[in-house]
This record gives structure tokens, C-alpha cells and sequence, in this order.
């Protein structure tokens, strides 16, 4: 199996990848989502657990690629895909009472667009398919070495995107 045969996995390890970021970059989540005002008390409560339960999340699916283990791949695949999901419902519902606040995805300064929750959907649905074991694991590690690290490239490159795209909004409602 040559890379380009795994490059549609590159995108769901990328997505993993963003979680694993999104736990150790992030600051006071628990604040954000109080201010959201959107999720009960007892929600609000276990938001310091979100953190650690996503880059959990996002550190076995990698682990999962890198040492060939299909049933731990599938398994935190498949709870990477619905917290996307229900990552991309959130911002629908943030963004429709609140805004332009701060989402919470990456920083506690970046607002919420449809922008970030067409990402969360596309990351949904990139993940779905490695639920199904589809593209197989490649078998040598080189490879799948070489996956995750363009998966951290593309990752790289979703992060500086919506860096750009956060500044761009700025601008436009400043007139600039």
C-alpha cells in the first residue's frame, strides 16, 4: 500500500490530530462555555473533562494508526465522529443565539462561524468511513508514519486557515 492510497485517512488522523491540539492549547474552557449559556448546570460542571476526554480521544485513534490496532482505531474513530457531530450541533446553536462569541474550538478569543461548523461536519464525515475500516491500516510503519505526519501538515494547515479566516471576519467588521 503506497501513501497516496491512505492520504483519505490523513484527513480523519488530521482530525485527530485537532483534538489532540485543541486539548493542550486550550485555556479555561469551563468560562466559555458558561458564558454560552446554553448547556445546564451539571453540563457545565464536567466542561473540565472535555479537554482531556477529547485529546483522549484524538491520541487513540493515532495510537490506533501507528501501531496497526483496528479495533481500538474503529472504536475512538467512532467517538471522534460523534463528538464532531455534536461539536457541529453546538456551533449551529451557538451561533444562532449568540453570534459571533468565542467558540471555544481551539482558543478562547476565535468567534464561532459556519465556517467551524462546516469543519466539525467535514471531520465527521471524514471519520466516518475509518469507523468502517475503510482505508484498511497500512501494514508497513513507514507508511503509516508518513500518514500522520502529513495528517499533522493538514492539521497545521486547518489550524493557520481559521487563524486567517478569524482575522478576515475582524477586518470586514472594522471595514478594513
Amino acid at each position: 500500500m503506497t501513501v497516496f492510497e491512505t492520504l483519505p485517512a490523513c484527513f480523519t488522523l488530521a482530525g485527530a490530530v485537532l483534538l489532540v491540539v485543541a486539548a493542550v492549547r486550550r485555556g479555561d474552557l469551563t468560562s466559555v462555555v458558561r458564558a454560552h449559556d446554553l448547556l445546564p448546570a451539571f453540563l457545565v460542571r464536567l466542561a473540565p473533562l472535555f479537554g482531556p476526554a477529547e485529546g483522549l480521544a484524538g491520541a487513540a485513534v493515532l495510537a490506533g494508526w501507528l501501531t496497526g490496532e483496528v479495533r481500538l482505531l474503529r472504536f475512538a474513530a467512532a467517538i471522534v465522529a460523534l463528538w464532531y457531530l455534536a461539536l457541529a450541533a453546538y456551533l449551529v446553536v451557538l451561533l444562532r443565539r449568540r453570534g459571533g462569541v468565542p467558540c471555544g474550538c481551539l482558543d478562547e478569543t476565535s468567534p464561532v462561524s459556519p465556517a467551524k461548523v462546516g469543519r466539525a461536519v467535514l471531520l465527521a464525515l471524514a471519520t466516518a468511513p475509518l469507523v468502517a475500516g475503510w482505508p484498511p491500516v497500512p501494514a508497513e510503519t513507514g507508511t503509516r508514519l508518513l500518514s500522520c505526519g502529513l495528517a499533522a501538515f493538514v492539521a497545521g494547515f486547518v489550524i493557520i486557515a481559521g487563524k486567517v479566516a478569524d482575522l478576515r471576519g475582524t477586518s470586514a467588521a472594522h471595514g478594513q
